[in-house]
């Protein structure tokens, strides 16, 4: 993939010292073919030595470049509501170690998501929240399903606690649009299919508690290019 049409001089406009690097690809086939557009890019955590981050040795597995893991990226703004594709989607969440495993899904409105349970020990799943509440508990090789119809987007997720071991957190992000990504150990993300028209780019990392955004301007049949590079500025 080529990025010769790279724009120089760009500067974030987000929280704190988050940057970013922005090009807009002509020729995008997929886009081209749709008359929609896409924003693709890479996540990364930029470390400062006097302000040390006690998470990156769990998100950040190469700490000369960066890349972060598991943060939620999305858009947020009019007209990106749509009818989901294909089956409902199902996610799971295991109890192992006492950790919630993974921390942190994003799932469309419809999904479900299944905790189990593959401690001895009892463990519970416990939300509050106007999206979802649910209070169970849970045997060794129990399990629960929850199928969630209401969305809170990147702003609301729901926060999953175990009654019986306070330092366990969970985070379900659901969305009512199909333009989210949750970033893997390379730090890529990609969202395609957009619809044209002005949107906030925005990232949270909610285990590590950092928060990020843009505005952005996506266009038909290009690819928009937008790197988000963090920092301990954007704690949230």
């Amino acid at each position: 993939m080529s990025f010769r049409n790279l724009l120089p001089g760009c500067v974030a406009v987000g929280l704190g010292f988050a940057a970013c690097a922005i090009a807009l690809q002509a020729g995008d086939a997929e886009s081209v073919a749709t008359g929609l557009g896409a924003i693709e890019g890479v996540v990364t955590y930029q470390a400062d030595a006097k302000r040390p981050w006690r998470y990156a040795r769990y998100y950040v597995k190469q700490a000369q470049t960066g890349e972060l893991a598991e943060a939620v990226v999305a858009l947020r703004g009019k007209g990106l509501k749509g009818d989901p594709s294909g089956p409902p989607g199902k996610a799971i969440i295991d109890q192992k170690n006492f950790q919630f495993s993974p921390e942190t899904v994003a799932v469309r409105v419809g999904d479900s998501v299944t905790f189990t349970n593959s401690d001895p020990a009892t463990h519970n799943v416990q939300v509050t929240s106007d999206i979802a509440s649910f209070n169970v508990n849970m045997p060794g090789g129990g399990s629960y399903t929850a199928k969630l119809e209401r969305a809170g987007g990147i702003r609301e997720p729901l926060v999953v606690g175990c009654v019986f071991h306070s330092a366990m957190r969970a985070w379900v992000f659901v969305f009512d649009h199909p333009f989210y990504q949750l970033t893997p150990a390379d730090g890529r993300y990609r969202l395609t299919g957009i619809p044209p028209g002005e949107y906030e780019l925005e990232l949270v990392h909610p285990a590590g508690e950092l928060r990020w955004r843009q505005h952005v301007q996506v266009t038909a049949g290009q690819t928009l290019h937008i790197d988000i590079r963090l920092s301990p500025d954007d704690k949230k």
